[in-house]
């Protein structure tokens, strides 16, 4: 609905029943949409019929004449958009139509712009039907002009065309789960970056594998999923980036994008990437929002929380935000991480390595004598030993896990005549 009317589109009008606009302000700059006015009624909730109350109505209607939209900060029922529209004779959107036009503009694969396409037409059909059903489309500026004959083809038209795009999803679908099927027999571990969209989840990806993803500060830069290996090659871990979240999409929008969330629930463990610069309300808002996306399809236990951006931020700024999320949060785990610059990746990904289970090669070599084969049968009681060798020093081989080799860090700190070599290497653990 939006594309054939965004082209020519230039200065907009924000209407919101809330002060706090920001979202919406960053949607309509990812579209190079210019604000010049900005229409906030404060209410507990839209009025039924046209979203505003009377008064801020007729104030819109005296701005109609300077703006080519108006962008309402909420989800328009078809019957408030029809009611607007017919008044203020002009192009009405929301946020779900702002973020679908974002979508089709960054679709770059046929996956991508399918999922657009099936969004996009299960948003629209409830317009269409109103129009339809208050017989008066003629009136309609632009797109749904023609007469209710054309419209009832073009929404003949869109149920099949819905139909087949879903078919052509379920196909793709299907075509991921096998392709995680074999990188699962050759070794391979799945991780997905998510979170809201701006936080950093492309940013973060070259951190951890040395790609060179494209880094845009506009909302959904990335539509499509990427994926790329862990850095160290020879640990056998895909790294995912997925679509950014968004407050408030209705459920038929975020099903549209199933096969791409898939590969999130699919995955062996999920790094949730929150932005650091947002108030610590917002913080905890997203924060909860995505749990409510993720958790009903995987385990928590899955999931890291990694806050990004401390590298904007002054350490008393820093300080402050941190005391405030862990007295809320206190019994979440998190790590602090910059991915700009690559502050606490280590940390991070030593946290991946935990949650997957993955464990890693060391060599212990220990004095040939009573208190040698004293700690070899400790070791041997705790860990797995998957070799040793009895010579002129006692030389052991073990699989650790992350929490594990930290055991053995710590017992074995500064030994006497005992040496700790960690292999870089690392293995499922079969």
């Amino acid at each position: 609905m939006l594309s054939y009317m965004l082209e020519n589109a230039r200065k907009c009008c924000i209407v919101s029943i809330k002060e706090n606009i920001e979202e919406l302000q960053e949607l309509c700059r990812t579209l190079n949409l210019i604000a010049v006015a900005e229409i906030i009624q404060k209410r507990n909730r839209p009025d039924p019929n046209t979203f505003l109350g009377k008064g801020k109505l007729e104030e819109l209607k005296k701005l109609a004449n300077e703006v080519d939209l108006f962008v309402f900060d909420g989800q328009l029922k078809p019957s408030q958009h029809f009611r607007l529209e017919t008044f203020l004779k002009k192009l009405c959107t929301d946020r779900i139509g702002l973020v679908l036009e974002i979508f089709e503009r960054h679709a770059g694969s046929s996956e991508a712009k399918a999922q657009v396409t099936l969004a996009r037409t299960r948003y629209e059909l409830p317009f269409l039907r109103e129009w339809i059903n208050k017989s008066i489309s003629d009136d309609r500026p632009g797109f749904l002009a023609g007469g209710e004959y054309a419209i009832d083809t073009y929404y003949e038209n869109a149920r099949k065309q819905m139909k087949r795009i879903e078919k052509t999803l379920d196909q793709i679908a299907t075509e991921r789960k096998l392709r995680r099927k074999r990188r699962r027999e050759r070794g391979f571990y799945l991780v997905s970056i998510c979170g809201y969209t701006n936080v950093g989840k492309s940013s973060l990806l070259n951190a951890l594998s040395d790609a060179q993803v494209q880094v845009d500060n506009r909302m959904f830069s990335t539509l499509s999923t990427t994926t790329r290996r862990l850095s160290e090659e020879d640990r056998k871990i895909l790294l995912t980036d997925t679509v950014g979240f968004i407050t408030d999409l209705p459920p038929d929008l975020i099903d549209a994008f199933d096969a791409t969330m898939e590969e999130i629930y699919g995955s062996d463990c999920i790094i949730l990437t929150l932005d650091l610069l947002d108030d610590f309300e917002t913080i905890i808002k997203k924060f909860s929002t995505s749990l409510k996306i993720l958790v009903p399809k995987i385990d928590r236990s899955k999931i890291v929380i990694a806050l990004n951006k401390i590298d904007k931020m002054t350490n008393e700024e820093l300080m402050r935000k941190i005391n405030l999320i862990e007295e809320k949060l206190n019994e979440i785990k998190f790590y602090l991480i910059s991915a700009k610059n690559g502050d606490g990746i280590d940390d991070l990904i030593g946290e991946i390595l935990k949650r997957i289970g993955i464990t890693r090669q060391i060599h212990l070599s220990l004095p040939h004598d009573e208190n040698g084969r004293k700690i070899y049968h400790w070791l041997s009681e705790r860990f797995i030993v998957s070799d040793v060798e009895w010579a002129e020093r006692i030389t052991i081989e073990l699989e650790l896990t992350e929490d594990e080799l930290d055991v053995i860090k710590k017992r074995f700190a500064d030994p006497e005549n005992i040496e700790l070599i960690i292999s870089p290497s690392c293995s499922n653990g079969n």
